[in-house]
């Protein structure tokens, strides 16, 4: 796990030290707002046709091919976008730079979850901790860079701090594939059947709105109209992730007390709130507090979603991450096209509102097919499991008692059976 956080923390570093400067960047460049609204829907395209792909040649062939190649898209795209002299060229380094960051984060969650395969819990969330703390520490790095050099300089400096996830991936232990065959006729019948994958599906419809009016516009609005600079607009985007990181320290604790579902309706309404109040901001501390809000509340979605997601068959783990994630890639190709119809109808304000009201949505539909846990077996192999305990501590206590050789030589073998448990 130790190799996989720091592949994560470098490689994520590196992929998100562009996510605050792309779309200025093509700006500068000479993009058009309807070629910005094209970047991020060629992005969300490229992710929704590689996500099935990508989780079907990850459970035939192993994990650790995929991240590898995913750590070195990453590293190779940023010096692309360096040399960037049109719009065009910024549009392929990033979809590389998508391409190669999914690699990382679809595989990265399938480990974790492996890894930890009977504390499925702590595997996400310590995953889920690592992403945010990158995404917290690469804005940051950014802000500061910014306020020396170029937007376009600021990529070099990623390139070298990628190049530590390369050697991080080298170290990522081989795993077989789980998969006879690339035929997935009926895993994916199975995994579109699952109850857990079709609420995390529905879900991810309405926060991937919410997100992208947030991430793909709030800095061009931002810019427009409150004249911020790229630092400042990084430094925001480090308030989002520092958010992120926040909450993520006690979720695991959290998790134990709220279910799942519980928790990502909790998120959804928090998340929902932020939008809401876009309009009415007026200073950078206003946003500042409300970004603050929205990343808690996306700290808290992503890991309660995983988990479960993480409840469905082990052979399809990789697969059902990618079937419920490529529905949010497929209203991000549609969402913002639709969201500079409505900028350049009624202006940058008038998509606040709208994606709340989405977020709303989610809240209702995650009460109404909430409660109880998501696997209604795991609390039965954990009482299982404290049952077997208990016998054997009692066991224990009657062989140092002197209750008979017979019990003492059983003893032994029950726990060398719980051991291999």
């Amino acid at each position: 796990m130790f190799t996989l956080v720091g592949l994560t923390l470098f490689a994520m570093v590196a992929s998100n030290m562009i996510t605050p400067t792309p779309y200025l960047y093509a700006a500068e460049l000479g993009a058009s707002l309807a070629f910005i609204g094209l970047i991020a829907s060629a992005a969300s395209a490229a992710r929704l046709l590689s996500r099935i792909p990508m989780g079907l040649l990850s459970d035939r062939f192993g994990r650790r091919p995929l991240i590898r190649l995913g750590t070195l898209g990453v590293v190779g795209s940023l010096p692309v976008l360096y040399l960037a002299l049109v719009p065009y060229q910024v549009l392929i380094a990033y979809v590389v730079n998508t391409l190669a960051f999914l690699s990382i984060f679809t595989i990265g969650l399938t480990l974790a979850s492996e890894i930890y395969s009977s504390r499925k819990a702590t595997g996400v969330s310590l995953f889920a901790l690592s992403s945010s703390l990158a995404m917290f520490i690469a804005p940051g790095i950014c802000g500061f860079l910014l306020l020396r050099f170029h937007i376009r300089e600021t990529y070099l400096f990623a390139s070298l701090i990628g190049l530590g996830g390369i050697l991080c991936s080298m170290r990522v232990a081989a795993s077989p594939g789980s998969r006879a065959s690339l035929n997935i006729r009926v895993s994916l019948r199975n995994v579109l059947k699952d109850d857990n994958i079709r609420f995390a599906a529905v879900l991810e419809t309405f926060f991937a709105l919410g997100f992208n009016s947030i991430f793909i516009f709030l800095p061009l609005y931002l810019s427009e109209r409150f004249r911020l600079t790229s630092a400042e607009i990084s430094f925001l985007v480090a308030i989002y992730s520092l958010a992120m990181v926040s909450i993520r320290f006690p979720l695991p604790r959290l998790l134990q007390r709220v279910e799942e579902k519980g928790m990502t309706a909790l998120a959804f309404f928090e998340y929902a709130v932020a939008p809401m109040a876009m309009p009415f901001g007026s200073s950078l501390v206003h946003f500042s507090v409300l970004l603050f809000a929205a990343g808690m509340a996306h700290g808290m979605i992503f890991p309660s979603m995983a988990l479960v997601v993480s409840r469905s068959s082990h052979l399809d783990l990789a697969l059902a991450n990618s079937a419920y994630l490529g529905v949010g890639d497929m209203v991000t190709v549609v969402a913002p096209p639709v969201i500079v119809l409505f900028i350049q109808a009624s202006g940058y304000s008038s998509i606040y509102p709208a994606a709340s009201i989405g977020m709303l949505i989610g809240v209702a539909y995650a009460v109404m097919r909430g409660g109880g846990r998501t696997r209604s077996d795991e609390g039965g192999r954990i009482l299982a499991r404290s049952f077997d305990s208990s016998v054997a501590r009692i066991k224990r206590k009657k062989a140092v008692l002197g209750i008979g050789t017979f019990l003492q030589k059983d003893d032994g073998k029950h726990e060398d059976a719980v051991q291999t448990c």
